[in-house]
């Protein structure tokens, strides 16, 4: 039995320091960019992903991305 896969949503997510916690860890927070293109590479969104977190004011920690796909049977 084969199984396909249908994109729903592509998210670009961009973790980005937020502090410290109580035990000294770095505290994290995400920014999401919805609505990104399905033929997006991933060079392209990575580097789109830098160039965001440059204009941010604290560091960035990672660059995610997040794809909601339906499996289908075909």
């Amino acid at each position: 039995m084969a199984i396909s896969q249908n994109l729903l949503k592509r998210s670009l997510v961009i973790n980005v320091e937020d502090g410290i916690n109580a035990d000294g860890s770095t505290r994290t927070k995400s920014r999401t960019y919805s609505e990104i293109k399905e033929d997006s590479t991933v060079d392209n969104l990575f580097a789109a992903g830098n160039a965001l977190a440059s204009l941010m004011a604290t560091p960035m920690v990672s660059i995610m991305l997040s794809d909601r796909c339906e499996l289908l049977e075909a």
